[in-house]
């Protein structure tokens, strides 16, 4: 077939090019979970005998033996001169499902490439095949059809008149053959098949094929789709689906999913709601960062990065791990094991020289925005260190507090200087400053308005925060002293402590309120405090001894409701008064990283939290 013969039509439905009697093509995206739709929907609409997919026949053993362990991930490696070349075999990848399927309803399987070793990795610029869930599949082919005119490379000749005649045999041999394999090689395939068919000669056999299982960590690097959209392909097919773009295989459905599951797991950890607008920003960050890529799907990349700016770095986090995960970890042991990852890539911990057999999705990989966050080498190692009488505090934390709160105290002075602010016509003194926003608004009347403010004597002393009122969900109340004098005392109720290990003696605990007051060392626990009985709840209770306590004559209090009449006279009584400041006044990412800190079981722990804070 010449390049002006027009090609077969793709078929409407499963994108199939009829090549002759008992011969077809289905020209497909190399990874691509839309593609591997295709595949079953042609197989189960042509219920080939035979399935032929673009691999040669030197790594057929090795093969199949990698798709019957599916869903288990694993790697087909053999030396190619000094370089080792793999080939990791995934669900969603089209000819991996083609594979699968001929193995699983009794077709013969054969892989009919030419194997020249020294195959050139050409990285062509692809649409995103997730078009193809819109245009339907034959435009979609077609255009890619258009754009792979037959090519005239030597390599690529050899390889599409190698499988042209392997397809030819198996055809006339009478079987009903389904090839599967990547969309640049289908008109060179069809032009070699109206040609003369001479097998090129070629390697016919292959030393050191071998396999290896994909270690857990690298499926989170080196696998060519987001492990939960392939995931999710998996799941599909397994329940017998995976012919529609629905909800287990429709990549932008099934990111979202991802989306919502990981809001959950940040709700379960943080106690704390992804909002319901944050949905619609995460779609539209997460796509605008992909139309700049040129893709209609977000990466990881793009998700990640989408979920840090939306919301914050914990939530971009439970996104990595929920959707890098693999679910189905290989605990056969009965494979080495083999560590891909984009800094070094290790066959039973020594250094190897890896390229991959076929590029695809990996071209948009990219270092993560997150830092890793260690894990517990055997469960139960964090808790051999025991939270008695030595805790302490993380200092940058304590660090942290203290600017809050100074920050709190100020904002409270300003709050009663803005209060007691008086704005007058100008006569003859400008007194403090002109007031520029009265002076507007009174435009028409032609003068100049200045103001004057009240000097506020004396300052804001003990700070109260309440994050939470309900404090039955925070049952740990403790007060503790400051290390010196920049340092001040506390009390607060959060959540038990020893909990959440996040390190080796280091726990994670959420503040439900605490308050804070200087000068440091004269804070009594405050929740053992008989002076404090009475009908009073946990936050009223540090609000009083925040009263008893102030040095200054006001006490800043921030929550979400303000305080009851009862303590605002009890505070008339000392001679103090209460500065009301709303929780929602306040900056949000800055409470939810206030909020979280941690506890260590000793003074030693400070010197390896830092690796795992």
């Amino acid at each position: 077939m010449s390049e002006s013969v027009p090609y077969p039509a793709p078929d409407p439905e499963t994108g199939v090019v009829r090549a002759g009697d008992g011969l077809f093509l289905l020209p497909t995206l190399h990874q691509s979970v839309e593609c591997a739709v295709l595949v079953r929907r042609a197989f189960f609409a042509l219920r080939p005998t035979a399935v032929a997919i673009e691999l040669p026949s030197t790594i057929a053993d090795a093969f199949r033996r990698a798709v019957l362990r599916l869903p288990l991930l694993t790697v087909a490696l053999w030396p190619d001169g000094e370089e080792t070349v793999y080939l990791l075999v995934e669900p969603h990848e089209p000819m991996a499902e083609a594979a699968r399927l001929a193995l699983e309803n009794g077709a013969a399987l054969h892989l009919v490439d030419r194997d020249d070793g020294g195959y050139p990795l050409r990285r062509e610029a692809l649409p995103d095949p997730y078009a193809m869930t819109r245009t339907g599949p034959a435009p979609f082919l077609s255009a890619l059809l258009d754009a792979f005119p037959p090519p005239h490379d030597e390599a690529d000749l050899l390889r599409e008149r190698a499988m042209a005649v392997r397809l030819r045999r198996l055809a006339d041999a009478g079987e009903r053959v389904l090839w599967v394999g990547g969309v640049a090689h289908v008109r060179g395939i069809l032009r070699a098949l109206e040609e003369p068919l001479v097998e090129p000669f070629g390697r016919v056999r292959r030393e050191g094929v071998r396999l290896a299982a994909l270690s857990s960590e690298s499926s989170r690097e080196v696998m060519s789709e987001i492990p939960f959209v392939a995931a999710a392909f998996e799941r599909a097919r397994s329940s017998g689906n995976a012919f529609l773009f629905d909800a287990g295989t429709d990549t932008l459905r099934v990111v979202d999913r991802l989306l919502r599951e990981a809001a959950g797991r940040y709700r379960k950890s943080r106690d704390e709601e992804v909002p319901r607008t944050a949905f619609r920003a995460l779609r539209q960050f997460s796509r605008n960062l992909s139309l700049l890529e040129g893709v209609l799907t977000p990466g990881f990349y793009e998700l990640v990065v989408a979920a840090r700016g939306v919301v914050d770095d914990d939530y971009a986090f439970e996104v990595f791990d929920l959707g890098a995960t693999w679910p189905w970890p290989d605990v056969t042991a009965s494979l080495p094991v083999v560590t891909l990852t984009g800094e070094d890539l290790h066959l039973d911990g020594k250094p190897v020289r890896f390229r991959r057999r076929f590029p695809g999705k990996e071209r948009r990989l990219r270092d993560l925005p997150l830092r890793r966050r260690p894990k517990e080498p055997k469960p139960g190692d964090w808790r051999k260190l025991k939270f008695g009488d030595g805790i302490c505090s993380y200092p940058p934390e304590d660090v942290a507090v203290e600017r809050f709160g100074n920050r709190l105290r100020r904002r409270a002075i300003r709050l009663l200087t803005e209060d007691s602010r008086r704005v007058a016509p100008f006569t003859t003194s400008l007194l403090d400053g002109v007031d520029v926003r009265e002076t507007l608004r009174r435009h028409h009347e032609g003068r100049l308005w200045v103001y004057e403010e009240a000097r506020v004597r004396g300052g804001a002393g003990s700070v109260v925060v309440v994050f939470d009122e309900e404090a039955e969900k925070y049952p740990w109340k403790t007060t503790w002293l400051g290390e010196h004098g920049q340092e001040s005392d506390m009390a607060f109720y959060a959540t038990p402590l020893g909990e959440k290990l996040v390190g080796p003696g280091i726990s994670e605990c959420t503040y439900g309120a605490f308050l804070m007051t200087m000068p440091p060392g004269r804070l009594y626990d405050v929740w053992r405090d008989p002076d404090y009985r009475g009908p009073f709840t946990a936050a009223e209770v540090l609000l009083l001894a925040a009263l008893d306590y102030a040095r200054e004559p006001r006490v800043v209090y921030a929550a979400p409701s303000p305080p009851r009449p009862l303590l605002k006279s009890f505070a008339s009584r000392l001679g103090k008064r209460i500065v009301y400041l709303p929780l929602g006044s306040l900056a949000s990412l800055s409470l939810k990283k206030l909020r979280r800190f941690h506890v260590l079981a000793n003074r030693d722990a400070r010197g390896w939290a830092k690796d795992y804070v």
